[in-house]
């Protein structure tokens, strides 16, 4: 009878391990179902408030907004205005036909220019896609005409990772797109491992030539030239030293204070350095925080990193008061 009655809660044990073990199931699969349901809401709030612009239309408002948030700044310059002369370029095809006819007309005049020793080479590139930057609920897609690369052995179609520069053609009858042309260099800067030692040059071929680049890690003036010939000898001293300028704008930086930010392992919500943070700390104070550390993975590593909308707003300093 003893073991009979040893038999019988055995089974009793079991059927309630597998009781439980379904129970835990249909848990976790009503958790996971919920997990989704609530991301889907969190890009449909991340997609309404999110405003989004093909560079090619970046207004002034858009554009400064979206630096802002990458911590990026520029100027325009006082144009220079040394004697040279212009030519003239036929666009009466426009602008998508004429593209490739463009970049040859502007390669003849770069061949006596040498990176490192190695000669470079211009690639139509105006079906490829220069990538999208995100910032303070901005986000911005974006293509440009053609790339400056540096001749590598490559068995691969990645146009951008040698680039040195980069060409934003206009015909001449319309006006360059300032804003256009400075997300554009932000976004080879992330792209290319010349970093911020990229440089911009846009032009119709005829009287409109603007040079852009970064001057510090986080500054971009716009040059403009009256003539052309100024122009491309100016681009072309920028190309030949990208690997200088590269090296110099991108400076050690101190590492920033990161107390009270989390990371999430496979060994769950990790502290960084110690989690010390005082008590009374305010919400503010932490927002800040994320903003520099978010810039400083941003100027030192190429990420795109941005704070969502909700962590943003002041506002939400009320939730937790």
């Amino acid at each position: 009878r003893d073991e009979a009655a040893r038999e019988e809660q055995r089974k009793r044990d079991e059927a309630a391990r597998e009781r439980d073990e379904a129970a835990r199931e249909e848990q976790r699969k009503r958790d996971e179902a919920q997990r989704k349901r609530d991301e889907a809401i969190q890009c449909a709030l991340q997609d309404s408030s999110t405003e989004k612009k093909p560079m090619s239309e970046a207004t002034r408002e858009f554009t400064s907004k979206l630096l802002e948030g990458l911590n990026v700044t520029w100027n325009h310059a006082e144009g220079n205005r040394e004697q040279g002369t212009n030519s003239h370029f036929n666009w009466k095809d426009g602008e998508e036909k004429r593209t490739p006819a463009a970049i040859a007309e502007l390669q003849q005049k770069f061949d006596q220019c040498l990176i490192d020793g190695r000669e470079i080479e211009f690639k139509d590139v105006h079906r490829k896609d220069l990538g999208t930057l995100r910032a303070c609920g901005k986000e911005s897609p974006g293509r440009t005409d053609a790339v400056i690369c540096v001749k590598e052995l490559q068995h691969n179609d990645q146009a951008f990772v040698f680039a040195v520069g980069i060409v934003e053609f206009k015909t001449d009858t319309a006006p360059l797109q300032s804003y256009q042309q400075l997300l554009e260099l932000v976004a080879m800067s992330r792209l290319s491992e010349f970093g911020q030692g990229v440089v911009l040059l846009g032009t119709d071929l005829n009287m409109k030539w603007e040079v852009l680049y970064f001057d510090t890690s986080n500054h971009i003036t716009v040059q403009a030239f009256e003539f052309g010939t100024v122009a491309i000898v100016f681009f072309k001293g920028m190309l030949e030293s990208v690997r200088a300028r590269a090296a110099s704008l991108r400076p050690l930086l101190p590492t920033p204070d990161i107390r009270g930010l989390h990371i999430v392992s496979e060994e769950g919500d990790q502290d960084l350095r110690n989690f010390d943070v005082p008590a009374d700390t305010r919400l503010l104070d932490r927002e800040v925080d994320l903003k520099h550390f978010a810039r400083f993975l941003n100027e030192n590593y190429n990420a795109n990193v941005t704070l969502p909308f909700w962590a943003q707003s002041s506002d939400i300093s009320s939730i937790y008061s």
